[in-house]
């Protein structure tokens, strides 16, 4: 029986922090990129192949010639940051790192905008078939007749899967003195499918490292305790394996996850593609880990539908309750019925992940994940500006809504043009290409028809609370009741106010307030969502994908206040807007139930993703009546078909002192919007932003 290996993921955790706080430089923890060096030296010094495609998995293959393939004695998972990024240029590379950097930046790449970064590549394929696998797919497809550009892209797919191969054969090489059993794992993943749990969670890990490797930010690791339970299931029959050995090797993963310092979902729970309940023991083993190891980079998002166990409920609770922020929820019921309007298959639907913050993802099946951000307030300050010009409100709505409407037909065009930028022909993705289901038997790369699935592109609508509250504020005060005149207001959201404090304080305290279970404003907010949703998906991008509704905005809530003057809820100019879809900072004053019951009337089944964020007291958790009151709150969040929702459970002594002594809160971790943070590396904005959120 295997059970805890002798090495020691809390020595790998520490060391990670620990050059953390020592070595941050201008915002990043290892601000030399090796990969760039090595790909530039090969787009610098070698004759470009007629074939892009080629060309750059060539330069793939030569970084990964050499890349560094180095283990420290603590680790029991091979590759990490450490495989491609560094806190200081080596010797032998600092006279031209600075000349070979600019090189592979010369030559231009994708970037998130256009889909590269944020993916999920086919984890359960490659699990079931392995590299091997997959490059004898590739040999069948070149045997039908192609054209010479999909002969080239096999070739190219080709390339990057020999040399991922060929990265692992040489990392056993050198390491296999040392650490023979690590050594060995490496070597079985390099060809054929893996077949124990610790050679799958490698061969996952590996693939994940040498993706980001290209300069992919906040990729996911996807629906970890399905595609690993088939091999822990194995092992534990087998007796080669028990659950301590399986929750040990997770928080080793975990720990190489912290040294990423990025977001890196991992999606646990939800539903089969059959529509069974898919929970199981690694969803269980995937919670406890995380809440060992208390990285904020391990954002575990849990799926939950009408099938959920209360055990899988009380189990995300019990993490919630710790205070850092994970999992987040999401519903089923919501998630599954907006792809299928999407035209993705039932089965597939069901088997969505999520990548970076909150994003619905199909893993292994779309191309990489991409969005933008709307301030819609700034078109809600537009119609502000013209009130004397309406003579209902309903008048001002129709307004809203066209210029909404074409505001969001500018924003189409303009990333349409952003994506025309970037051709497939010019800017081809052949390691992505090779990892994503359908693109082998396409001979098609996955940004050209390759991918089973079409784009996906998000749009952030910023500030549902502020804009619902403001609308509300308008309508009753100023069209039903008239206390106040529409010039009166126009002038006070001009000055911010100035000299009219008791006005702001009457849309304040007069005027319904998102978030408190009240129709007249939550009607509005409903109103709204599905005006977005439906605009949205309207449009098209240039290459047939679509265009996605997303009730999240992470912190650019912050920014986009800054973008704006005073507004008609009492918000005074510049200052942050609401978050995402949440109710306005402290104005949801009637308890938990009131605030689910506000945000889950909207129906979010056109919106890719939502965030909600909820703040409880660490007292609210104290007694088992706590926890089971939450409990009641998360069945009531699926039965309501809630989209999402995200909690802190800090208060704010703790937090003021985290921002006097932030030496002696180093590790404080908390939820921000669509992800965690330390609290003491959070901007002065950021930590206010979170204080400001009334807790419950």
């Amino acid at each position: 029986m295997t059970n805890r290996t002798t090495k020691s993921w809390a020595v790998v955790l520490k060391g990670e922090r620990r050059a953390a706080r020592e070595k941050y430089v201008l915002g990043c923890y290892r601000p030399y990129n090796l990969a760039s060096y090595w790909n530039g030296k090969f787009f610098a010094t070698q004759v470009s192949s007629p074939s892009e495609a080629v060309f750059r998995a060539r330069a793939f293959a030569y970084t990964l010639e050499h890349l560094p393939v180095t283990l420290a004695p603590e680790q029991a998972v091979a590759a990490g940051a450490e495989t491609f990024q560094a806190f200081e240029i080596p010797p032998e590379l600092e006279k031209d790192y600075a000349f070979f950097t600019g090189a592979d930046a010369g030559r231009g790449h994708r970037n998130f905008r256009v889909g590269y970064s944020h993916t999920v590549p086919a984890y359960d394929r490659l699990l079931a078939e392995g590299l091997d696998g997959f490059r004898q797919r590739i040999a069948v497809a070149r045997t039908r007749r192609r054209s010479q550009r999909q002969q080239d892209q096999l070739e190219a797919m080709d390339i990057s899967l020999r040399a991922m191969s060929d990265y692992c054969t040489r990392f056993a090489t050198a390491i296999s003195a040392q650490e023979p059993e690590i050594a060995a794992r490496l070597q079985r993943i390099a060809g054929p499918a893996p077949e124990t749990f610790a050679d799958a969670l490698q061969l996952v890990w590996i693939v994940h490292i040498l993706l980001a490797s290209q300069k992919r930010g906040h990729n996911a690791l996807g629906r970890l305790d399905q595609y690993l339970y088939p091999f822990y299931q194995r092992d534990i029959k087998r007796g080669v394996l028990d659950r301590a050995g399986a929750l040990d090797l997770l928080c080793h993963l975990f720990a190489k996850v912290e040294g990423m310092h990025e977001a890196t979902n991992i999606c646990i729970g939800g539903l089969t593609p059959g529509g069974q309940d898919a929970t199981n023991d690694l969803s269980f083993l995937i919670l406890e880990a995380t809440g060992l190891v208390k990285s904020p980079s391990t954002n575990i998002s849990a799926r939950l539908h009408d099938q959920s166990s209360d055990a899988f409920h009380l189990a995300c609770i019990d993490l919630i309750r710790t205070g850092i922020g994970f999992p987040a929820l999401f519903n089923d019921e919501v998630t599954v019925p907006m792809l299928t309007k999407l035209g993705i298959p039932l089965r597939h639907a069901r088997d969505y992940c999520m990548v970076g913050c909150v994003e619905t993802f199909i893993p292994g099946r779309q191309q990489a994940w991409s969005d933008s951000r709307f301030n819609t307030q700034m078109v809600a300050d537009r119609i502000f500006d013209r009130l004397k010009s309406f003579d209902t409100f309903d008048q001002l709505m129709t307004a809203f809504y066209a210029e909404l409407d074409k505001d969001i037909r500018k924003h189409v065009e303009q990333y349409n043009h952003s994506l025309a930028c970037f051709t497939p022909d010019r800017f081809p993705d052949p390691v992505l290409s090779a990892l994503t289901d359908c693109c082998i038997e396409r001979a098609r790369d996955v940004n050209d028809g390759g991918a089973r699935f079409k784009r996906q592109h998000g749009v952030g609508m910023m500030g549902l609370g502020t804009i619902a509250d403001s609308l509300a504020a308008v309508k009753k005060l100023v069209f039903e009741e008239q206390a106040v005149s529409r010039l009166e207001l126009k002038q006070a959201l001009a000055t911010d106010f100035k000299d009219n404090e008791a006005l702001r304080q009457m849309l304040i305290n007069r005027a319904p307030k998102y978030g408190n279970d009240d129709n007249y404003v939550d009607d509005i907010a409903v109103a709204l969502v599905k005006h977005f949703g439906e605009a949205w998906l309207q449009h098209r991008t240039l290459d047939g994908g679509h265009f996605l509704s997303c009730m999240a905005t992470n912190v650019s809530n912050i920014n986009a206040g800054q973008m704006v003057k005073a507004t008609p809820d009492g918000r005074r100019a510049f200052t942050p807007l609401s978050d995402a879809a949440s109710p306005f900072y402290g104005r949801d004053v009637k308890g938990p139930t009131a605030f689910l019951n506000s945000v889950s009337k909207p129906d979010y089944s056109n919106q890719n993703c939502t965030v909600v964020n909820m703040r409880f007291l660490p007292e609210y958790f104290e007694h088992e009546e706590g926890r089971r009151r939450f409990l009641a709150l998360t069945r009531e969040f699926v039965r309501r078909r809630a989209h999402e929702l995200q909690f802190n459970v800090t208060d704010n002594r703790t937090l003021a002192a985290a921002k006097e002594n932030p030496e002696q809160y180093a590790n404080l971790v908390v939820r921000v919007s669509g992800f965690s943070a330390y609290f003491t590396r959070l901007t002065a904005e950021v930590q206010d932003d979170i204080m400001r959120r009334r807790a419950h």
